[in-house]
């Protein structure tokens, strides 16, 4: 296990770019990978995506590898510092990550709590983020029927799964 990791923020959606280029220049790299079921195009396939967007973890492979080179790689934007300094991720949380990550695929799956009708959630995403509504049922797999308070009366619609929460 190694002792200090750090964080690398990327360019939008260069991730794996990043990560090959770190590996290329012998540094230990860990892009942890979220696989969830999206809708596209009326069909519903399985995406691969990174867990933390546009994060990944870096460590040097041997004791005075410099971090410098890390900047300058194709996909990196900066390594993430406070106070001008690069914080090191403690090799714990990434020991972690990696035991929570399914042993055949090597990705995080996206469990969702099931709810119970009347439950009070949160839209997180799409036209309606931010508003409070009420679950009413499962639709299919990919989408609920929520209750909103519109113009004080209630309107039920169907919103993605995936973008509501407790």
């Amino acid at each position: 296990m190694r002792d200090h990791w750090y964080l690398v923020f990327c360019k939008p959606r260069k991730e794996m770019q990043a990560a090959k280029g770190l590996e290329e220049q012998e540094y230990a790299v860990y892009l942890p990978r979220l696989r969830r079921r999206a809708r596209r195009s009326r069909r519903i396939s399985e995406l691969e995506e990174p867990l933390f967007p546009r994060y990944l973890f870096v460590s040097p492979s041997y004791g005075e590898q410099s971090l410098a080179p890390v900047r300058s790689t194709r996909g990196v934007s900066h390594l993430v510092r406070f106070g001008g300094e690069c914080v090191p991720v403690a090799g714990e949380l990434i020991e972690a990550l990696r035991k929570r990550e399914d042993p055949q695929t090597g990705c995080h799956h996206l469990n969702l709590a099931p709810l119970q009708p009347g439950q009070r959630v949160m839209i997180t995403a799409g036209p309606l983020a931010g508003m409070e509504a009420i679950f009413q049922a499962q639709n299919s797999e990919e989408r609920v029927i929520v209750l909103l308070n519109c113009l004080g009366r209630g309107t039920r619609t169907q919103v993605d799964r995936h973008a509501i929460a407790v």
